[in-house]
């Protein structure tokens, strides 16, 4: 089983991208590609959450038996925010995501922490670690590895290992709880078989976050490497499966 965890997926009226990328996707043997927002600075307009899910939605539903929506949104925006990702859940949303509008140490991401867990669904948070300084509200590994102790029942994914593999792994090591993904990051020799030596195979998701990769590159980062197919097999789509409720 092939699954994309990390994918920014969306269409115009048409839906041209999206029937390339299903074609495309298919032939090399992908079942399922999550997809959530395009990548957004924005933090304080509820409409901007909005248009971002109603692509994301449009084009799941054109094809509803390949796309897997993940319901975005900004938790500083309080009530209308948990409002969003409970709508975002009666329209076929199997997880949750969130970008830079908040750290996800911020009080208010609280509410949304407690639904994913109430929900038993997978809170994805994209986290990137940078030598330049992040931005504002950008949620960096040790936040991550700080939820994770206080929350050790939410299923949280740190998106892309943290953009810094290394840094990544080492403050998330010891949270049993927490997820990464492999997606957002160029082919760095014996990463991926160093993040699963050093956090297991059940913890690290194949993604790939197109629009912005190539699916070929960014599959044979796993598929190539050296670890063994049992391994394989789970990073490449058996764990995602499991935190999807998938087939």
């Amino acid at each position: 089983m092939l699954i994309d965890f990390h994918a920014h997926v969306h269409d115009d009226d048409d839906g041209r991208y999206s029937d390339m990328l299903v074609k495309e996707a298919r032939r090399i043997g992908i079942d399922y590609v999550c997809i959530s927002e395009p990548v957004t600075h924005s933090r304080d307009s509820l409409a901007v959450v909005r248009s971002q899910n109603d692509l994301v939605f449009r084009t799941y539903e054109r094809y509803p038996d390949f796309f897997v929506p993940l319901v975005y949104t900004h938790a500083n925006l309080g009530q209308a925010a948990l409002d969003e990702v409970q709508k975002g859940f009666d329209r076929g949303a199997r997880g949750i995501k969130m970008e830079v509008a908040t750290l996800i140490t911020d009080k208010c991401v609280e509410p949304i922490i407690e639904e994913a867990i109430a929900r038993d669904v997978p809170l994805m948070q994209h986290t990137w670690h940078k030598i330049t300084g992040n931005y504002p509200f950008e949620t960096d590994a040790v936040h991550c590895a700080e939820i994770g102790r206080r929350y050790p029942e939410l299923k949280l994914v740190m998106a892309h290992i943290s953009g810094d593999n290394r840094w990544g792994i080492r403050a998330i090591r010891d949270v049993p709880s927490v997820y990464t993904d492999c997606s957002g990051s160029i082919a760095d020799y014996g990463h991926i078989e160093y993040c699963v030596e050093q956090l297991g195979a059940d913890r690290l998701l194949w993604g790939t976050d197109v629009r912005g990769a190539d699916y070929l590159y960014t599959l044979a980062k796993v598929r190539d490497s050296h670890l063994i197919d049992e391994d394989k097999a789970k990073v490449l789509g058996l764990n995602a499966a499991k935190l999807l409720h998938l087939e």
